[in-house]
């Protein structure tokens, strides 16, 4: 089976990635992480209790640890991305809450990676982004 959400990515050529804000990548990122959360946590089958995993996996805390563990594999231009998420002004709209502004450096890396129609990147920082850690709340 094909997954047609990654099948159809639009081009970069379509879209100036340089020229989106950080919060419409982040948004963006939102979404396709959760998607991708709720679909890997099908084998739960219990609605209660793939929301409840999905939750957990999506928290700005959980997320904040993926990406602390991502740093050191991500290319230049992700690093980029990354950083300019951290900084921008919708990643501290809760003050300087560390954990609040890496998640959103998330979400816009995975937003960017989506739109730039990087399939395999996608993927691999997706299976990376929903692997369960060493985290008490998830065992």
């Amino acid at each position: 089976m094909t997954n047609w959400l990654l099948e159809n990515l639009p081009s970069q050529s379509k879209i100036d990635l340089s020229s989106l804000p950080i919060a419409t990548l982040a948004y963006l990122g939102d979404a396709v992480h959760s998607f991708f959360a709720k679909v890997r946590s099908l084998n739960n089958l219990s609605v209660g209790r793939i929301h409840k995993k999905v939750t957990s996996l999506v928290s700005r805390e959980f997320q904040a640890k993926c990406l602390e563990q991502l740093f050191p594999r991500l290319s230049e231009q992700e690093l980029s991305v990354v950083k300019r998420a951290m900084n921008s002004k919708c990643a501290k709209r809760y003050g300087n809450d560390e954990n609040y502004r890496k998640s959103t450096a998330l979400e816009a890396l995975i937003g960017y990676l989506y739109l730039a129609g990087d399939r395999d990147r996608l993927l691999e920082i997706l299976n990376f982004s929903l692997m369960e850690r060493n985290d008490d709340r998830l065992r």
